[in-house]
Order: structure tokens, then sequence, then C-alpha cells
């Protein structure tokens, strides 16, 4: 119950600036726990939200008030199942479990780049990661689910079972219910291929053309490497530069080196520093510091995430992010920019209409993650300085705005976040009101 340490454990977010507030939290072990706590809900006509890695940062989540959280991480299990073929796995579990548990058993599938998420959200909102070059996205490799709906009911979610609701939740899935396991598509390690390559570059800003014009090319190339991933930042490094961000170009490469086509035009670029490194799928996140221990997963700090899709980088754009970057209150000085490019052989590959993810044409993820003191008074100029770069970005884009819903920050339409197609919005809209008509669901990114 509320006050005591556990509880004050359970309730610790990711971002301290998202603040769902809560009476009690429930930690289920079987899924029946859990109908009886959405049931009771229910009854008392009290919000409730499911908790695995506490990462989310929209602020719909602070519209919790005297709700009931679910803790899902007595609901970790993972087993091999289907002659090796697929895995079961727990609506608790973290991705950094799941990558070391079947990598321990010589499979691997398609997972996010941090190890402290849940493993679970990333894959309703379609599930950017290391692998998806070849096989596809997160959500692509799902057979079927176990969830419990709005109304406490129970089911189980497929191409044969519920095959509406199982297009729906391969990418607005926080919509429909609490996942209680997953059902995924895994694949043998393959040997030659089992260690990542990575090589990390860091410029002075004035470089930044140049590096960011060499990334747009790799975007280019008519066979782009499906093992290939490119992951830029901007940071403060005060012992590179005390004034200006630092612009940082990390290769990872699928393989136990990297092409020197890909390194040696950063190199003749004259990087201030260059770090390169050897590791498996096991401990590729480590690169990022998105490891378990690692500065990217550390809690009790507020953080803002505000989403922005591209096909290619403006180079205009991204100086006015950095010159942005630049002029941050000293609050904001540990933030970084993430410039992900996953590579994307396989999603293009997928049929646009097969699930709900409505964006297979974006190449990159620019994000910042602006991280700040826990203060709610510095909510208020994250929000100023968030729509600042994201009004950079789609400026240098000139297109609408397409939102990866994983990093919704909570102010997005549906459009933005869904696709604009009349198609896809009504079909949302139609399961939306079959399965959660009184909008039990509606603290993460909602259909409407």
């Amino acid at each position: 119950m509320a006050g005591s340490e556990q509880f004050n454990n359970a309730s610790i977010r990711w971002s301290a600036a998202q603040r769902p507030q809560y009476d009690a939290i429930v930690k289920p072990d079987i899924e029946e726990d859990i109908q009886k706590t959405i049931r009771f809900a229910n009854k008392q006509n009290k919000p409730f939200l499911a908790i695995s890695g506490g990462h989310g940062t929209t602020s719909l989540i602070s519209n919790v008030k005297h709700g009931i959280g679910i803790l899902m991480t007595g609901m970790n299990n993972i087993s091999i199942v289907d002659d090796g073929h697929a895995a079961l796995i727990g609506g608790g579990a973290l991705t950094g479990d799941v990558i070391s548990y079947l990598w321990s058993h010589g499979k691997q599938t398609v997972t996010s780049g941090c190890d402290c998420v849940g493993y679970v959200a990333p894959v309703l909102g379609g599930g950017h990661g290391w692998l998806q070059g070849q096989y596809g996205l997160a959500a692509d490799q799902l057979i079927s689910a176990r969830m419990v709906l709005a109304n406490g009911e129970a089911i189980t979610v497929s191409e044969e079972s519920n095959p509406d609701l199982f297009w729906a939740i391969r990418g607005a899935g926080h919509n429909f219910g609490v996942v209680t396991q997953l059902k995924m598509k895994i694949y043998d390690r393959e040997p030659e291929r089992d260690q990542w390559a990575a090589t990390g570059f860091v410029f002075t800003h004035d470089k930044m053309e140049d590096v960011f014009t060499i990334a747009n090319g790799w975007l280019q190339e008519s066979e782009r490497p499906p093992g290939m991933v490119q992951y830029g930042l901007f940071m403060h490094n005060p012992e590179v530069d005390p004034v200006n961000p630092i612009v940082g170009m990390y290769i990872f490469w699928q393989g136990s080196s990297i092409p020197a086509k890909y390194t040696v035009p950063l190199y003749a670029l004259s990087p201030v520093t260059v770090n390169a490194s050897v590791t498996d799928l096991a401990g590729v996140n480590t690169h990022i510091s998105a490891n378990l221990d690692g500065a990217s997963c550390a809690k009790g700090f507020s953080r803002a995430m505000i989403p922005v899709s591209l096909t290619s980088y403006s180079l205009l754009a991204l100086r006015k992010v950095l010159d942005t970057f630049a002029a941050m209150p000293p609050e904001f000085r540990h933030s970084v920019m993430m410039l992900e490019g996953y590579p994307t052989n396989r999603v293009n590959e997928i049929p646009n209409d097969s699930t709900a993810f409505p964006n297979r044409d974006g190449q990159l993820l620019p994000s910042p993650v602006l991280t700040y003191p826990k203060n709610a008074s510095l909510d208020a100029t994250a929000w100023e300085i968030g729509s600042k770069i994201q009004s950079a970005l789609l400026e240098g884009n000139g297109g609408n705005l397409e939102a990866y819903v994983n990093y919704a920050r909570g102010d997005e339409s549906m459009e933005e976040l869904y696709g604009y197609e009349p198609w896809r919005l009504e079909k949302l809209r139609r399961l939306k009101k079959k399965y959660d008509p009184h909008g039990r669901f509606n603290f993460y990114a909602p259909i409407f």
C-alpha cells in the first residue's frame, strides 16, 4: 500500500516528470490476478496502469489519479517452445532479460537498444531494434499474445483468434489490454555473425555537416547492409568543448569488423576521439550505456522525449538543433540528442497494411532525451526545448509529423501517431470502441 518501501520502489519511474498517482500497487503472479484487479478497479471506478520497465514518457500517464498500479515484474518467465522456433515471454520481462536468455540458448530476436525497458510495450508500438534489418520490427515477430481486456476478460490474440485485434496490437497495442504473455518468433544465432563491432567517433560541432552528409550517403545506398546501424548523438562534454555540444557518430556492425568504406571517411574528418570495441548481441547495449547498470537506465531524474520520424537528415535542421542544445540552461546539460538509424531492409518488405504500425518508410528516429533534476518547475522548460527541436526537424523535413508511438510525449494527434490514411484510423477507432469502449486504456497514446 501507499507509503511502504515496496510501494515507493515500485512507483519510481525512469522519468520523474511523469507522475501517475496510485492508491495501491498490485503485484500479480498469474493472469487471473490481473483479471481480478481490473474488475475491482472497474467496480470502484479507479484508473489502472500496467508497470514493467516504467519508461513511458507521455504526459498522459500523469492523468492516473488515485489509481491502481499493476506491477508486472512477477510475470517475467521466458521459455523456448515449438522446437526452438518461438519463445513465450511474460508480460513483466525486461528487454535485457530476453536478450540474455535467448542468447544463452543459442537464439535471438528483434530487441530494442535498452536493457532496462519492459519488453512488451515496445512490441506493442512497433519495436525498432538491432536485428530489424534482417527480420522486421519486433511487432512483426509476434505470433500470439495473451491479454486481459478492459472488462477483465482474458483472451488469446493471433492470426487465428481475434485477428482484428491482432492487427491492432502490432502498432497501437497500448490501447487494448494488459499483455500477460507474448509468443515471439526467434532465430538461431549465426556463428559468423555472433559478434557486433562498434566504433564511436567524437567530433567538434563544426564537423557536424560533414558527418551527417556521410550518414545521408549511407541511407541512400542501393544495397544497404541489413546489419549496419548508424547512431548519431549531440551532447555536452566540457572536456572537449566547454561551450558547444559535441557530435558523436557510432557505427554498429553485425560482424567482427566494420568495413573500411564506412570508417575511413569519418577518420578523414579528424575526430577528437575514436572508441572501437567488439561484443555480442547480449552486450551491444553497453555501447550506449543502456545496460541495466548504465547511465541511460538510471532513475531519479526527470526526462522528456519528443519523437520525429525522418527519411534523411536536413543539415540546416540539425544545425538548429545543435544551436538549441548549445543554448540550453545548465540544468539540461546532461541531455542527449539521439539520432537513431536502424536498417529497414526487411521492415520495408512487409506490407504496410499488415499491422497497425503506420510508418515503414521512416529511416531515422531523432529524439532528444532531455534530462534534468527532478523539479516540476523545469518541466515547462523541457517542453519548450523539445518543441523547438521538433519544429526545426519538421521544417527541415518539409512534411507532416510522424511520431513513433513508443517515444510519444502526449500532445500528438491520432494522425501523427497512427498514420494519415483514413482507412487505418477508422479501423482503429472501430476496434477501440469494440474492445475498450470506456477508454480504460487511455493513458498512453489513446485512440479517440
